[in-house]
């Protein structure tokens, strides 16, 4: 017996409609058609929590579906990508922050150029981080990827430019 038809048997035997569990476990009435229709699974999360809910064991719900069982294993390879992502931001961050403060940049008088190319390289590198954030959890990347496409663009449009661009500036 498939996962979907564990659950839409064990959902029915506790007399729940799909509202009513959508409710229990905060999540939408169509998640839960779609995990008894098996076009998709639950979470480990929600998992856990319809274990509980219906007093069955994990074991029950899982055990003979090999494809979930591979599905949560790929979840759990991207729970250990996040990790790294997020120990991966910390330095990327940190780092050229220690740089700057080691460079004494913080404590001289710098132009408006100088402080363009810091922000917008904080800007950027702030962006391609939630560009990745978005893609590892599954939500829409695409903005956050365009954004810094854009901030590298103006980056280079700024290095290319730098010149001419301060001479209006101290110009106005």
């Amino acid at each position: 017996m498939e996962l979907g038809d564990k659950l839409k048997m064990l959902r029915k035997e506790h007399k729940y409609s799909q509202n009513d569990l959508a409710e229990k476990l905060y999540v939408t009435a169509q998640a839960i058609s779609k995990w008894e229709n098996n076009k998709s699974v639950p979470d480990i999360i929600n998992l856990v929590q319809l274990s509980e809910l219906y007093d069955v064991s994990l074991d029950f719900l899982i055990k003979s579906d090999k494809e979930l069982q591979s599905k949560l294993s790929l979840d759990n390879i991207r729970l250990k990508v996040f990790r790294y992502f997020v120990l991966s931001i910390i330095l990327v961050i940190t780092l050229p922050m220690i740089i700057l403060i080691k460079a004494q940049f913080f404590t001289s008088a710098h132009g408006l150029g100088t402080w363009l190319f810091v922000g917008c390289g904080l800007l950027f590198i702030i962006f391609v981080f939630l560009s990745l954030y978005c893609y590892i959890t599954k939500k829409k990347h695409f903005i956050f990827s365009w954004i810094s496409l854009l901030m590298l663009s103006f980056i280079v449009f700024l290095g290319f430019f730098y010149n001419y661009i301060m001479v209006v500036f101290s110009d106005v």
